[in-house]
């Protein structure tokens, strides 16, 4: 059986909302690992929330689907697949939600030694049945040598 080869990658994640009038957006640089494992690449870093919370974020792609679980403070999964519904949830100490995702773009491409890679996702996000915007989501990621 082979073992996964993991890569260290330097990336840059920029999330924007889209609700009624008003835009939010974040971008944070951190370094995660991508690896192979089965028939599935796995994307893996830390997202600080605060300076003492931080959520560990795996994004799973199979070709198809992108899956992204996250653990810590905050527990959330969600899948994203172009031009379908998807269900989820979103899980804080306090409360758990039901989350839909209806994505219109799920486009992801690994780097390589002379090439950045990203993974773009466009989608509709509703939070127990009420419409939490439009998200956009990019990262940019480059091989860390």
């Amino acid at each position: 059986m082979n073992k996964p080869t993991k890569r260290t990658v330097k990336m840059i994640f920029q999330n924007k909302i889209q609700h009624d009038d008003h835009t939010d957006s974040y971008e944070f640089t951190t370094r995660g690992e991508l690896y192979h494992k089965g028939n599935q690449d796995y994307l893996r870093f830390e997202e600080a929330l605060t300076e003492t919370e931080s959520v560990q974020t795996t994004m799973k792609w199979d070709g198809r689907e992108l899956m992204l679980i996250r653990q810590g403070t905050v527990l959330m999964r969600q899948a994203f697949i172009s031009g379908e519904e998807s269900l989820g949830r979103y899980v804080t100490p306090d409360a758990s939600w039901e989350t839909k995702a209806v994505t219109d773009k799920v486009l992801v491409t690994w780097p390589t030694r002379k090439q950045r890679g990203k993974i773009h996702i466009k989608y509709r996000f509703l939070l127990q049945g009420q419409d939490a915007g439009q998200h956009e989501v990019r990262l940019t990621l480059e091989e860390d040598h």
